[in-house]
């Protein structure tokens, strides 16, 4: 491995899916780098596919291991290249055996427990940090035998790299986690690998956040806020709104999140961390080492001071305007609602209203809802096959709480789109 970088300075992304895929453009248009995907193998969903942007990037090299890897890296770069970034969930793995290979700014400790979520909640218990109850199994049997004798009246259950709210089942009896075994060893999770473990845990009760932070060299800086609002579909949870939170609200989940980051080894780059705000105070549901996905940074671009995608870029390609952005807490300049849309069957569109229905409120931003009669919708059960998105922003919190809950009672009624069902 050369010992200086590449002096044209290309950047690496890690799977440029979802919100990653703004890196490559945005880092181009700031500071001038070009940028090489590093795709790691797996199926993901089609949606998350064509998210890509291949045109962004001046190469792509599919990942294999870290030495054939870096070495088809190095030969597109002249070098080790300067910067190194994840885009993405599937690609947290990846990123971190690059980065310690190639000595930029690595995270510490084991990369697993920042992609598994049994490992993950063990190593907050380690570190004496606020966890959840678990276990882990990989027979339903011994799911059905251990919530038996937990004591726990509520359960979650879900694979151990689940994302995007894939195969989470809430279950409130003991039929329920059968049932729900049944169905998750079954199948395979979200990147195509066949389901053998499920992590079991209690499920908490409170209201749930998502804290969306950047760190260098193991100082996290929490950049934004959002208090999720959820329901469940045939046991699924699958969110109904996202609304912007000002970070000074909750001091006690800003130091939470930064002791979960800290046992976790994310000393470097975004984190994206989902949590329950319990009577007894913050406790972690898990942290994705990677950048909010969807729409999440495009609205805090709408709604804060500060920017989440030029932050996750500074952090890993201009430190010293990291630390100069980062000396001023994050203030909201209106706040935003992301509004999740539900389509209560598969089938085929045959009217879509949502321009005309809501184009018109006073704190309608932008929807993502192109579909055109003819096109096929799938039955909302995740984050993956909501249809689409109506987003709000508002300097006034009551015109936003009024026209979030015009959006959501229009698509509960359907009123936004019409489907025709599958025979």
């Amino acid at each position: 491995m050369p010992d200086t970088p590449n002096p044209t300075g290309r950047l690496v992304v890690v799977d440029p899916y979802s919100s990653g895929s703004v890196l490559a453009r945005r880092a181009a248009e700031l500071h001038g780098l070009d940028a090489v995907a590093v795709l790691t193998p797996g199926t993901l969903p089609a949606a998350l596919r064509a998210s890509y942007p291949a045109g962004d990037f001046a190469a792509e090299v599919p990942f294999t291991d870290v030495a054939t890897t870096a070495a088809a890296v190095e030969a597109l770069c002249g070098g080790r290249p300067r910067h190194l970034i994840c885009g993405s969930e599937p690609g947290v793995e990846a990123y971190d055996a690059l980065a310690e290979h190639w000595g930029l700014r690595p995270n510490s400790g084991p990369s697993e427990p920042r992609r598994d979520k049994f490992l993950m909640q063990a190593r907050l218990k380690e570190a004496g940090v606020p966890y959840i109850p678990h276990h882990l199994g990989t027979d339903t049997e011994s799911i059905v035998a251990w919530c038996a004798g937990s004591g726990l009246d509520r359960y979650v259950l879900k694979p151990v790299k689940s994302f995007a709210t894939d195969g989470v089942f809430f279950c409130a009896d003991l039929d329920e986690v059968r049932a729900a075994c049944e169905l998750l060893f079954a199948r395979s999770d979200l990147s195509g690998v066949p389901i053998t473990e499920i992590l079991v845990e209690e499920r908490l009760v409170g209201p749930e956040f998502v804290v969306d932070s950047v760190s260098l060299d193991g100082e996290a800086f929490v950049v934004d806020m959002f208090r999720y609002e959820k329901e469940t579909v045939d046991g699924n949870p699958v969110y109904r709104a996202m609304a912007s939170v000002d970070v000074g609200e909750h001091p006690e989940v800003v130091a939470y999140v930064e002791r979960a980051l800290a046992a976790l080894g994310i000393d470097n780059g975004p984190a994206h961390s989902e949590l329950i705000l319990t009577a007894d105070g913050p406790v972690l549901i898990e942290t994705g080492a990677r950048m909010h996905g969807g729409l999440g940074p495009k609205l805090v671009e709408a709604s804060s001071s500060h920017s989440l995608i030029d932050l996750t870029l500074a952090s890993r390609v201009a430190p010293a305007e990291f630390l100069e952005r980062t000396r001023v807490r994050p203030t909201l300049r209106r706040g935003v609602v992301e509004c999740f849309l539900f389509a209560p069957t598969a089938g085929v569109l045959t009217a879509n209203r949502i321009a005309e229905r809501c184009g018109g409120l006073d704190s309608f931003l932008f929807d993502t809802c192109a579909q055109v009669p003819g096109d096929r919708i799938e039955k909302t059960v995740d984050l993956i096959t909501s249809y689409g998105r109506v987003v709000l922003a508002h300097e006034d919190p009551d015109v936003l709480a009024r026209d979030t809950e015009y959006v959501l009672a229009l698509d509960r009624s359907g009123g936004l789109i019409e489907v025709r069902p599958e025979d």
